[in-house]
């Protein structure tokens, strides 16, 4: 490995690093990721969901026909290479938690934006058997998830194919900066850039930034029987997977102090599990798993370069949506470093000023 090889190093092989590496690797630049494989990973354990419709208000984002076009096509373009399908389309029934949330349903119609995602209206009778929904919901389209280890998998393989990629933890105190650029050790580069989820809080030069970071727990259930046809989205997540395998979660924690499964989140997820289902005493917890969501105060991503040291660059805080907008924020971000081409004006993190 040549000590000044290298254009773009990347701290993080998660999604965002990974598609931000894919992009500057096919336009011809030198690359290297380091990844130290943490399993913790928002990526690693990501649900994967795709869905255009946010929170408790059912809002789609300006930009969420731009996010789903980017998505589909980069997936597609993948699988095609791994003779894979990472994507699974599912259409999901919303339930609808209070009357309040009735009147947010009828409110998007009336504002038609999110017609293109917002289904018919479904009472309790129309919802998947053993749904337990007082409230009814409604149907929403154009929804799904990525297989997310299996695609985080295929694209490690393809780095370290190109000679892209490096198992190492950096600790900052190992970055140097400089006017010919960051120093990594032995490793020399012309920029840096931080893939690194939740861990960004402990960065020396972004940890100015307003991170919040989300720690969520997921069950993996078997079942012999079919406890649903769609993704199930109300209070909790049940996420049909095949073969008699499903998702369910997930839980919300911002008091972090690790990133471990814990017996109170599994407590919950039961809790909420009992509560979904009319029937549950044949389906098995087959494994529990938690991971950290690199959530951010505005639930707009960090992406940018740092105001005092520009070899330093910022990918960062997608929170739950990124598997649906990283693909297109990392299109937009690799013409930015390749070709100045503005960044989003929303992701830009000059929107927050450094403190003196």
């Amino acid at each position: 490995m040549s000590a000044s090889s290298f254009d773009y190093l990347i701290l993080g092989q998660g999604l965002a690093g990974s598609l931000l590496a894919w992009h500057l690797l096919h336009a011809g630049r030198r690359v290297l990721v380091l990844d130290d494989r943490h399993s913790s990973s928002s990526s690693m354990v990501a649900a994967g969901l795709i869905n255009p419709l946010a929170g408790m208000r059912f809002n789609c984002a300006p930009r969420t026909v731009q996010w789903l076009a980017s998505a589909h096509a980069f997936y597609a373009e993948l699988g095609s290479l791994y003779g894979r399908r990472y994507f699974h389309a599912i259409d999901m029934q919303r339930l609808f938690r209070s009357d309040a949330q009735v009147r947010f349903y009828q409110r998007q119609l009336e504002r038609q934006s999110c017609l293109p995602y917002l289904g018919e209206r479904l009472d309790a009778g129309q919802l998947d058997a053993g749904i337990r929904a007082p409230h009814g919901g409604f149907a929403q389209t154009q929804t799904g998830y990525l297989d997310m280890p299996q695609i985080l998998t295929d694209l490690r393989d393809w780095l370290q194919h190109q000679q892209a990629y490096a198992a190492r933890a950096v600790p900052y105190s190992a970055i140097g900066t400089g006017p010919a650029g960051i120093t990594v050790g032995e490793i020399q580069a012309s920029a840096l850039v931080f893939c690194e989820g939740y861990r960004m809080r402990e960065n020396p030069w972004f940890n100015f930034l307003p991170l919040q970071p989300d720690k969520g727990e997921f069950l993996q259930l078997r079942s012999e029987r079919t406890l649903c046809h769609h993704i199930i989205n109300g209070a909790h997540m049940l996420i049909p997977l095949g073969g008699g395998k499903y998702r369910f979660g997930a839980t919300h924690e911002h008091s972090i102090t690790d990133h471990s499964p814990t017996a109170q989140a599994r407590q919950q997820l039961q809790a909420g599990l009992q509560a979904l289902l009319e029937r549950h005493d044949d389906i098995r917890v087959e494994d529990q798993s938690a991971g950290v969501r690199p959530a951010t105060s505005d639930r707009q991503p960090f992406i940018g370069q740092h105001p005092q040291y520009p070899a330093l660059h910022l990918f960062n805080g997608f929170g739950a949506r990124g598997a649906l907008s990283i693909p297109w924020y990392a299109q937009e971000f690799s013409a930015h470093l390749l070709r100045r081409h503005p960044l989003p004006e929303e992701a830009d993190l000059l929107r927050y000023r450094q403190p003196i």
